[in-house]
């Protein structure tokens, strides 16, 4: 099991979703996300928290082998007990190997954050707003732009912009940037971005859309939201087709 499958067996046992974890550890869910897709490492403070965090060494998040089963059930019960029975268990575990545990400690060779040369990396050109994949958020555009880098190839777009929401999960994950074309709808059960609302105060959301006589059912990937329908009485635009979805690198892991 390498690295990224570790941290996600573990956030998942701990019933954490990937926002939530990233609000503990300090750090935008994008940077946690790109751990478990294995495109980069967090840094050894970073690993620390972790430990902290599921109460394990460091060495069990980093390595390979599983926890085996009798272990995590054994860390599950000291969990539940009070702080003087968990002392108590300490020092009868003392007794039974006859002599302390070496404490554990982290291997020298630590992992070290990935970085990226800003030359070759490609960006989109992202507006403020924020496309929902969730029931929708109403959205204040300011006209503010700035660029979200990737060292993935890009197709050709014509707006950008973050989504917020795990509706969509896990194909277009919270926090990531989509790219879509604005030219309509053309073809049914495409994932799009589409508007709802007056200009000004528009609901926008990334979902996948199916034709059904005068309405569009607006689908969720992620099981856990409902469809709902949306027709011309609903003062709504299909803005057009996604195009391509990435997750940011992180400023701190590009270099000039």
């Amino acid at each position: 099991m390498n690295f990224g499958e570790n941290i996600k067996r573990l956030r998942t046992s701990a019933n954490l979703t990937q926002s939530e974890l990233a609000k503990q550890l300090g750090i935008k869910q994008s940077s946690y996300v790109s751990w478990e897709q294995k495109k980069s490492n967090p840094t050894l403070e970073l690993l620390e928290k972790l430990s902290a965090i599921y109460q394990i060494p460091v060495r069990k998040i980093i390595e390979k082998d599983d926890i085996k089963t009798d272990e995590s059930k054994l860390l599950d019960q000291f969990r539940l007990l009070t702080k003087n029975q968990q002392e108590e268990l300490v020092d009868f575990a003392n007794f039974l190997s006859q002599k302390p545990k070496p404490i554990l400690t982290v291997a020298p060779n630590v992992i070290e954050l990935k970085t990226f040369k800003r030359q070759y990396l490609n960006y989109a050109v992202v507006e403020d707003e924020q496309l929902s994949a969730g029931y929708g958020q109403t959205v204040t555009n300011t006209g503010e732009k700035y660029k979200a880098y990737t060292d993935e190839r890009l197709s050709r777009y014509d707006g950008a912009a973050r989504i917020k929401g795990e509706s969509m999960e896990p194909d277009f994950p919270n926090y990531s940037i989509a790219t879509f074309l604005k030219t309509g709808f053309d073809q049914d059960g495409g994932i799009y971005a589409i508007s709802e609302g007056d200009l000004g105060e528009e609901q926008l959301y990334i979902k996948q859309i199916f034709q059904e006589g005068d309405h569009f059912r607006i689908h969720s990937l992620n099981p856990n939201y409902k469809d709902f329908y949306l027709g011309e009485e609903d003062n709504f635009r299909i803005i057009g087709p996604v195009v391509d979805n990435f997750t940011e690198i992180e400023g701190d892991q590009i270099e000039d």
